[in-house]
């Protein structure tokens, strides 16, 4: 192994709290894979949750492993150093399962990525006795895991908290052999084995049928928690190399009820478990005891726990500041609001998610613009200087009036924001940060149409020349091509695998493997999709009703028709 690639290694570790070291003797070893940068994965509480889980088991080594960053890999290839776990060093090779958190569909090209680089066969079906077994969990797994799944021995689909402990428990009891084990785990809920199951194509590419054989359900059902008190997520790991490494991370509940028709959050993590108060409370001060001073709380829409108020009171009891990432505006409050300036917030983030009103009902996020100007006025009246704001162009009924009212939205904002200082200048600043919408799986715009990138980029340039206006405004956005690919990933089936592939061969050039690949891209991004066709995730239950989709889908369309003035 490279002496630079160890060295800093061990400064990472050597900046770490909580750091989990195990003896690897007569253990059955996991590696934990975060696809991404070290800096990435650290922040992800669900990554940190598993990797604890997992070490809490008796006989159970579980080591982390990530993307080593782009000027690492160079150094990787001249010392021939195949990706390693930080804790022990040891290559992917060494351990009986290895297993990818997956939370970006992007992310998929990093996992295929890293198996190569291990010379761990990409195929499941290539597989030899002696490699490790190789799973996916995350959100990925359970929204649609069909572009990665030909090259996964098995999937974890859905909350992970008990699933890994009855896997370790199956894996302890029963693996002689990598066939038989697989089989086994077909009979085990929440367990997706690719291999098992056979796709059909019709004449029109589309999914004619999947057939399951040996056993595996013709569906798959999500695992979910039931009694989230049962279970703490909170950061096992603290590092001031993750961007929110100066704080300690409690997740207050599990799903958002707000059911806005662009969310795949809000659909998966149904129903919504909010832990009590009194779970809060003892987890709270033991981060006091333990001598903690900040805590980010971390949720899919933490303002609206039912019990916010009496948790602030919590936080403020043992002695500590309170952070919090994104809070809607139709939920923030006074007292909220005075706490996280209190914990020394200077920035506030809010969604407005579209510049009109109407197009925010549209998509089902309803909040009005007296809402966000109030928001407004009381970041101002608390002295935070700084708001962030997220929108999304690209959204189904979305005009060119909506694209052109997030600016002038943003700007009206500013002006309820900014404030004088003593010395007359404006105080105050707002980020403009736009995404490109992309249909999701589960959710009711599922059926939708993929913008494009050339739509979507003359649509950011509309948004960056009228935001030029304004002097305390910036604008963050993503590229449009990057949005593409996630479309291609997010609603690809299992013959999106070759594209992989042949990215992953290309050292993760996508745009050359795109060029490359004998598979038609907007067949799965732009393409609108029938009611009745078969999708490729159809197979799995994740516990939201594809009726229940299609209503909401079919009323967004018949709400625009209305507002377009159709008879």
């Amino acid at each position: 192994m490279s002496w630079s690639l160890k060295k800093k290694s061990q400064v990472l570790l050597d900046a770490e709290q909580g750091t989990v070291r195990k003896d690897w003797g007569g253990k059955i070893s996991v590696a934990l894979v975060y696809p991404n940068t070290y800096a990435v994965g650290m922040s992800n509480l669900g990554f940190q949750t598993i990797y604890r889980h997992l070490n809490a088991i008796p006989d159970v080594v579980c080591e982390r492993v990530f993307v080593p960053e782009s000027q690492d890999l160079e150094e990787m290839r001249r010392s021939a150093t195949p990706p390693f776990s930080l804790e022990s060093l040891r290559p992917l090779t060494d351990f009986h399962l290895v297993g990818f958190s997956v939370t970006y569909e992007g992310d998929y090209i990093n996992v295929l990525r890293l198996l190569a680089m291990a010379g761990i066969p990409l195929r499941a079906a290539a597989r030899r006795a002696h490699d490790p077994l190789v799973l996916m969990g995350g959100v990925c797994a359970f929204s649609n895991p069909e572009p990665i799944a030909p090259f996964m021995d098995f999937v974890v689909v859905g909350e992970g908290e008990e699933l890994v402990v009855e896997l370790i428990a199956a894996y302890r009891e029963g693996y002689r052999d990598r066939a038989g084990f697989l089989a086994s785990l077909v009979a085990l809920e929440g367990v997706y084995v690719p291999g098992r199951y056979d796709i059909a194509y019709a004449a029109d590419g589309t999914i004619a049928e999947v057939v399951a054989r040996g056993g595996a359900p013709s569906v798959v059902a999500k695992r979910r928690l039931r009694n989230v008190n049962a279970f703490e997520t909170v950061a096992a790991v603290k590092t001031p190399h993750a961007e929110y490494g100066h704080m300690a991370l409690l997740e207050v509940g599990k799903g958002c009820g707000r059911g806005c028709r662009f969310c795949l959050e809000g659909q998966v993590y149904r129903p919504v478990r909010h832990r009590s108060v009194d779970t809060l409370r003892e987890t709270v001060a033991r981060m006091a005891a333990s001598g903690e001073r900040r805590v980010g709380l971390v949720g899919a829409c933490v303002s609206d726990y039912p019990w916010l108020g009496d948790l602030l009171k919590i936080v403020e009891e043992n002695g500590m500041e309170l952070s919090i990432s994104s809070l809607r505006a139709d939920s923030l409050t006074e007292d909220l609001v005075a706490a996280l300036a209190r914990g020394g917030h200077r920035t506030l983030t809010m969604a407005p998610e579209a510049g009109t009103e109407r197009l925010r009902r549209s998509v089902r996020k309803p909040i009005t613009d007296e809402q966000l100007m109030t928001a407004c006025d009381l970041v101002r009246a608390y002295g935070i200087p700084n708001l962030k704001t997220y929108f999304m162009i690209g959204q189904p009924t979305e005009t060119i009036e909506d694209v052109e009212a997030i600016p002038e939205l943003a700007g009206r904002m500013l002006e309820r924001l900014r404030v004088l200082d003593p010395s007359g200048r404006p105080f105050g600043r707002l980020t403009l940060s736009v995404s490109s919408f992309v249909p999701k799986p589960w959710t009711p715009f599922q059926w939708a149409p993929f913008d494009g990138a050339e739509s979507l980029q003359t649509k950011l340039e509309i948004i960056k020349r009228a935001a030029r206006r304004f002097s305390n405004m910036r604008v963050l956005h993503e590229n449009p091509r990057e949005a593409a690919l996630q479309a291609l990933l997010a609603r690809g089936d299992r013959r999106v695998g070759d594209f992989l592939a042949l990215a992953a061969a290309h050292d993760g050039d996508w745009r050359r493997a795109l060029r490359e690949w004998e598979g038609d891209a907007a067949f799965y991004t732009t393409r609108p999709r029938a009611p009745d066709e078969r999708l490729a995730w159809d197979h799995f239950d994740v516990g939201v009703k594809k009726a229940g989709l299609l209503r909401e889908w079919e009323r967004a369309r018949a709400e625009d028709a209305v507002a377009a003035g159709a008879p």
